[in-house]
């Protein structure tokens, strides 16, 4: 399985995540080309050579012109622009960039949000981003989006997240480092992190919303065929090399007891048009399994519970989105082990054409499962009844 993995040994930022992908190999002119699909004026990207503690990396620089503010400067400079989510969202939502790269660039954009919400007592889509809504920040997080989205990995992981100690600078004042957006953020993965003797910010709030939306686990690096490696260089120096290394290559996949999140809710007073909407926002947040079941709540109400089947690093996007689409007031969280078996997406030929299908392994045993939107597209294509579009395979 093609596998990316993030070895963050000294934190991890939006430009420095966005340098490592293009020295990985993504091609600089393609992914110019997709952000210039964003109508967002005013900025031209440069990726230059350097080098931190004898190793080469590449860097990212986000050029303004003069009536947008760069990143380079001091708070006390100028103002950023400020952009609520909802003023993202539409931003990304218009341009044309492929509904993959909106869908991941909106997630990390709202697990911020989410943050931010409850460090300042308000709720994400009144959020004024600040730092992270000025444009830099947005290349950085829809370029990364998009340099995954043409990267297509099957698996991604990250090593542990750590941080430095001290304080820096933001548009509030003074704060401490971790800064509270990235603490906030990690406290809600629930994920292992630790920090270190290096006086500063190793882990800007972009960089954290980035992998830990993205990651499935944190620890050492899986058993891997490496192929490529990518290095991207942060705008400070440190004692340690101020570097993101990412690793492409392939894992191999056996049947292992994997975690999921189960999110459970009874709901007695929400319509059905209400928790059918919710059952395809929960879908497009990337939930891996959503259903009702029909129940009776006290006084014999009749009720539906709703679950939803998750990983772990979705837990934060689920409840928002259960806590705003229903009625519901409180959640049930349990952590289960489920076993996979390998599967991959190809495409099969039948008498009426061509059509994806899952292939699925089981030792030596190999069966094929077609997939339902392209066999009722082909049925549709055909005229002919979808059932006779599985029977023709078989």
């Amino acid at each position: 399985m093609k596998t990316l993995y993030f070895d963050c040994f000294s934190g991890i930022s939006g430009d420095m995540t966005l340098a490592a992908l293009v020295d990985l190999g993504i091609e600089q002119d393609l992914l110019i080309r997709e952000l210039r699909k964003i109508n967002l004026p005013g900025w031209e990207i440069k990726f230059s050579e350097t080098v931190k503690h004898g190793i080469s990396a590449k860097q990212t620089d986000v050029i303004l012109d003069e009536s947008t503010h760069s990143h380079h400067h001091t708070p006390k400079e100028h103002s950023h622009v400020h952009r609520t989510m909802t003023d993202i969202v539409s931003l990304i939502d218009n341009s044309s960039i492929s509904l993959k790269s909106k869908e991941l660039a909106k997630n990390i954009f709202m697990r911020l949000a989410i943050a931010e919400a409850k460090i300042h007592g308000t709720t994400p889509d009144k959020v004024h981003f600040h730092e992270v809504g000025a444009v830099d920040s947005i290349i950085d997080i829809v370029g990364v989006a998009i340099c995954l989205d043409i990267l297509s990995p099957d698996r991604i992981f990250s090593s542990v997240l750590c941080d430095g100690y001290g304080f820096t600078h933001c548009q509030h004042g003074t704060i401490p480092v971790p800064v509270p957006a990235v603490v906030e953020m990690i406290a809600a993965r629930g994920i292992v992190f630790r920090q270190t003797n290096i006086e500063g910010e190793l882990i800007t709030p972009t960089g954290a919303a980035i992998i830990l939306e993205v990651s499935e686990k944190f620890g050492a690096m899986p058993e891997m065929k490496i192929s490529k490696i990518g290095y991207g260089a942060g705008k400070k120096d440190f004692s340690l090399p101020n570097l993101l290394r990412v690793v492409w290559g392939e894992t191999f996949e056996q049947i292992h007891p994997d975690s999921i999140l189960i999110i459970e809710t009874n709901i007695d007073d929400s319509t059905p048009e209400q928790i059918g909407y919710t059952m395809d926002k929960l879908f497009e947040a990337g939930a891996k399994d959503v259903y009702f079941t029909p129940i009776y709540m006290k006084k014999n109400r009749p009720a539906t519970q709703l679950t939803v089947l998750c990983d772990e690093k979705q837990v934060t996007r689920m409840e928002q989105i259960l806590f705003t689409e229903t009625s519901t007031i409180g959640l049930r969280k349990l952590k289960a082990d489920r076993i996979c078996l390998p599967r991959e997406i190809v495409n099969v030929t039948t008498p009426y054409g061509e059509v994806q299908a899952k292939k699925i392994s089981f030792g030596s045993q190999t069966h094929f499962a077609l997939e339902y939107e392209d066999a009722r597209r082909l049925a549709r294509e055909k005229n002919v009844p979808l059932i006779e579009i599985y029977r023709s395979f078989r």
